[in-house]
């Protein structure tokens, strides 16, 4: 009688392991929201490109953040790095930035 009662007491905690996530609700990082996505398109350009260069027109944005998107063009293109080259000033007020893949 006491075996039976252990045992189903060991079930019930097990059972009732499963439901914990419930309690304890998990947080999620959000990478980029929707708006970051259309700050991207309204303020970056592809001004010109080749094998092994891109040049970026852009404006609100980093440098920095520009690199992520070059070093992904470069991977694309067989390349496995890329380096900037050059910033430019362009027209109002916009700056061009020439990523090299190598």
């Amino acid at each position: 009688m006491i075996k039976k009662f252990l045992l189903s007491i060991a079930a019930l905690s097990l059972c009732s392991c499963s439901y914990m996530p419930d309690f304890f609700p998990q947080s999620e990082k959000t990478v980029l929201e929707d708006v970051d996505y259309a700050d991207y398109a309204k303020n970056v350009t592809i001004a010109d490109q080749g094998k092994d260069f891109v040049i970026y027109e852009y404006r609100n944005i980093r440098v920095d953040d520009l690199a992520v998107l070059a070093a992904l063009y470069c991977k694309d293109h067989d390349s496995t790095r890329a380096y900037l080259d050059n910033i430019t000033l362009y027209h109002n007020n916009a700056r061009r930035a020439k990523f090299m893949c190598r």
